[in-house]
């Protein structure tokens, strides 16, 4: 998944003077490898999502399949009034299946930057979520420890929102510690913190994300996951429009 703080002069002023040289670390592939640890060749799981904003608090629990990083479907399990509500992601696109009415609608360019079921997340998070690799230029600011400090910045013709990332990452256990999100000022706009790191079959995983609005320091959305498992076959048919409509 993606890691964005303000500003960068900040962040530089706040290393120590000691920190380990950056030489000799691939950003791009220690960033590629922490964003697709959800992932294997096919994932499945079930998360509870909490959001919390400044007039209401919800609660969902959704069962979610991933193959690859192009393909993913999530289903609302609860609460009941939401059940089966969908949304799929493949070759770009993001689809949304609401059964109280029966209707299938992809997600227009124009509201990709609108809340992904009310969450702190968007659309287009999810479409370019483990794809940073190959929208940004990245690199090394400081290592300190197991702690690698690295910027990321939109390359000239990439379609995207933010004006710019920066990770923290575990090296030692290849995992993601926070990410703060810039808007396109360089203002910090976002942050998304990890914790309550587990190992799942063989991999070090943070089964919990919280991300929280700069600006809102009292809303929040928290990802928890309660199971998930790599690897595993799926019905060919899962990804397809066809399929939202099936429940399962």
């Amino acid at each position: 998944m993606n890691l964005a703080l303000r500003p960068a002069a900040l962040l530089l002023a706040a290393l120590p003077l000691a920190a380990e040289p950056v030489g000799g670390i691939d950003a791009k592939a220690l960033v590629r490898e922490v964003e697709t640890q959800y992932r294997g060749k096919t994932s499945h799981g079930t998360a509870r999502m909490r959001i919390a904003t400044e007039h209401w608090k919800r609660e969902l629990t959704m069962e979610m399949w991933g193959e690859g990083r192009e393909r993913f479907l999530a289903v609302i399990r609860q609460p009941k009034k939401e059940r089966d509500t969908a949304t799929l992601k493949r070759a770009g696109e993001v689809w949304n299946y609401l059964p109280k009415i029966d209707r299938l609608m992809k997600i227009p360019s124009s509201l990709m930057g609108d809340s992904w079921m009310g969450s702190h997340l968007t659309n287009d998070d999810l479409v370019k979520e483990d794809k940073t690799e190959e929208l940004f230029d990245l690199k090394v600011l400081s290592v300190e420890g197991s702690t690698v400090t690295i910027q990321a910045d939109p390359k000239p013709d990439a379609a995207v929102v933010w004006g710019r990332l920066v990770y923290r990452i575990d090296r030692e256990r290849v995992i993601g510690i926070d990410v703060t999100y810039f808007d396109e000022e360089l203002a910090s706009a976002r942050a998304m913190v990890f914790d309550r790191v587990e190992k799942v079959e063989g991999r070090w995983l943070p089964l919990r994300m919280r991300i929280t609005p700069t600006t809102k320091p009292k809303e929040s959305t928290e990802i928890l996951y309660e199971r998930i498992e790599f690897d595993s076959p799926l019905d060919p048919d899962l990804f397809s429009l066809r399929s939202l409509r099936k429940k399962r």
